[in-house]
């Protein structure tokens, strides 16, 4: 066989070849599907429109490779970052990080979100899930893309510094407020937690992290407001179980607060009194803190429950005031 001939039919295998390279590129990885994770703000076509309106989003291999989805997304202020992963030969997954939003507090009717920097974000008609209602505040007026007005500098800063904290756990309050001591007090469900003012917040906040699985189903109240680096139990006020306690014996005392007040130095109760009561120290432990007695003498519940971050919970004990010894 002459050269020339070799040459036409090298020739044609390389155009042969070629063709199906581009029937397998442009078919064998044809988008087919697309899966959008991580929005809860924006939607699945939104997200579809605002990164994968362009002729690479056709091809997995090419989208993948070169679509720039900082360049689509940096006029959207609620997305931190958008990435696009290739799945399998057909489908693409478009993973979205929106930015956080720490809370929101209604004003005129609206509910206005505002982000780690005390920026509002975005404005609902109804509040966003798992993003928690700051109440209590004194808005004169607030626009979107500005930073909250009206409310005291140190207040504000801490409620972002608690907010930033409960971005790393799934146990979000259902709202914060201040109450007329400016304790910042955390609402889930019907239990209330007293976080007191700014100082040990982060300690606080773990001991939170790790008391609350007990708590749930309860009601009552939770101090976390004395807590330091120190303190070796903390008080919960059962109010179902001292309701119970109250009419089955028949005994409920006007103006007293059912609680157990820690001694930090000994890690044993006694009795708080409110208004004034006096009552015996010894009978006011037996009959309102309930609390049983472990092997070890202290009457206390232990929690040794993991914090998110991995770190082994630092052994705070919770004494219940409700007469039971448990959370249960």
């Amino acid at each position: 066989m002459s050269k020339k001939g070799i040459r036409r039919i090298a020739a044609e295998i390389l155009v042969i070849g070629i063709l199906v390279f581009l029937i397998v590129f442009c078919v064998g990885f044809r988008v087919t599907k697309v899966e959008i994770k991580g929005n809860k703000f924006y939607s699945d076509d939104k997200i579809k429109k605002m990164v994968l309106d362009a002729p690479a989003a056709k091809n997995t291999l090419l989208a993948e490779r070169f679509i720039n989805t900082r360049e689509k997304t940096k006029e959207e202020e609620l997305i931190d970052r958008v990435t696009i992963k290739r799945k399998d030969r057909n489908t693409l997954v478009v993973q979205v990080k929106e930015k956080q939003m720490i809370g929101y507090f209604t004003f005129e009717g609206k509910c206005l979100n505002f982000d780690r920097q005390g920026v509002i974000q975005i404005i609902t008609d109804a509040p966003i899930e798992d993003v928690p209602l700051i109440d209590g505040l004194s808005v004169k007026g607030a626009k979107q893309g500005e930073k909250i007005k009206g409310i005291k500098e140190k207040r504000l800063n801490t409620i972002l510094s608690v907010g930033k904290m409960l971005e790393k756990t799934e146990q979000k309050p259902d709202r914060m407020m201040f109450n007329d001591l400016k304790q910042l007090i955390l609402y889930y469900g019907s239990v209330e937690v007293n976080m007191g003012n700014d100082e040990n917040m982060d300690e606080k906040m773990n001991r939170l992290i790790g008391i609350l699985p007990q708590l749930k189903g309860m009601k009552g109240g939770l101090h976390l407001e004395n807590v330091t680096e120190d303190t070796a139990s903390v008080v919960f006020d059962n109010a179902e179980a001292k309701a119970d306690t109250d009419e089955d014996s028949g005994d409920a005392r006007e103006g007293e607060e059912s609680g157990d007040i820690l001694d930090e130095d000994t890690g044993e109760s006694g009795d708080r009194e409110k208004d004034g009561a006096d009552t015996d120290a010894e009978e006011g432990s037996e009959e309102e803190t309930g609390a049983y007695e472990d092997p070890s003498g202290e009457d206390r519940v232990s929690d040794t429950q993991d914090t998110e971050s991995g770190q082994e919970k630092n052994g705070s004990d919770i004494e219940y005031s409700d007469g039971s010894d448990s959370a249960g």
